[in-house]
């Protein structure tokens, strides 16, 4: 791992050790005094990742490796992935649904809300931050599975062992994937902006009452695929090569060329379009 990884790592920890600080000296609820954050990390994102997409430089053959994640990848999954898993972890200890309330008190529940409060700041950033640059990359196939990727790529491979090798940067199973985070996340966040929205203007408690209901059985639904996608992670093994690439940001040319066809043709065409041959440092 790079150092301007371990930079965004650490500079992440800080951030929440201080949220969590400030959280329990305040003693109060951040998010009925602090909402606008909300609108600050989401633009803040946004101007960082149009700065960041300024600034980027094309693929690059670094020998025998190809670059799958630059840092802007790995702030765009992992700051999205932190603020999720601490939305969860908190959402749990609060309590939704059928799951028991674990902090049952008013004084016990203010830390867990705040924290919940920094998840969502977090969540928001991250998810701003993949927002802008996926747009400005004009690649929106990228990431959205085709009927083929569903079908082939996803169900008849996973369900019924079928073969499918020719992949593109992303496997059909994560195109797939994406999209079902994508919807179940979109509801997740306007429910959410409104349970916010809510600590500054007045709402009917019915209406509040839905939209809680709403938005616990979309946690439920986004917990159980992300079980899903962190064993098949975890688990196969073709997967785990691609895990591996979401830190150290390389993959193996061999593997992306037996794995990943659609995506080496790719790489091949734009080097063939520059007439000159990938070398080590090259870029593309």
């Amino acid at each position: 791992m790079d150092k301007k990884r371990l930079i965004i790592i650490l500079a992440t920890m800080i951030f929440i050790v201080a949220g969590i600080v400030v959280s329990i000296i305040y003693n109060k609820l951040l998010v009925d005094k602090f909402s606008w954050l909300l609108i600050l990390s989401a633009v803040t994102g946004i101007i960082l990742s149009v700065f960041n997409r300024i600034k980027a430089k094309q693929t690059v053959f670094d020998n025998g490796q190809i670059i799958r994640h630059k840092v802007s990848g790995f702030i765009s999954h992992w700051i999205t992935a932190l603020g999720i898993i601490t939305l969860l972890i908190t959402g749990f200890i609060i309590g939704f649904l059928f799951f028991p309330h674990l902090a049952n008190t008013p004084a016990s529940v203010i830390l867990p809300l705040n924290i919940h409060f920094l998840g969502i700041l977090i969540a928001t950033f991250g998810g701003f931050y993949f927002l802008a640059g996926y747009l400005l990359s004009k690649k929106i196939s990228t990431l959205l599975p085709s009927i083929k990727d569903i079908t082939q790529g996803t169900i008849k491979k996973y369900l019924f062992k079928q073969k499918y090798k020719n992949e593109s940067k992303y496997l059909s199973s994560q195109k797939s994937a994406f999209l079902v985070f994508s919807l179940l996340g979109g509801m997740l966040f306007i429910s959410g902006i409104i349970k916010v929205a809510a600590h500054s203007w007045k709402m009917p408690s019915m209406f509040l009452a839905i939209t809680t209901q709403v938005h616990d059985v979309f946690a439920l639904l986004f917990f159980i695929m992300l079980l899903v996608h962190i064993i098949m992670a975890l688990l196969l093994a073709n997967h785990r090569v691609l895990l591996k690439s979401w830190f150290n940001g390389k993959i193996n040319e061999q593997y992306v060329k037996e794995e990943h066809g659609a995506w080496y043709e790719e790489l091949k065409t734009v080097s063939s379009v520059k007439n000159t041959t990938p070398k080590k440092g090259e870029q593309i």
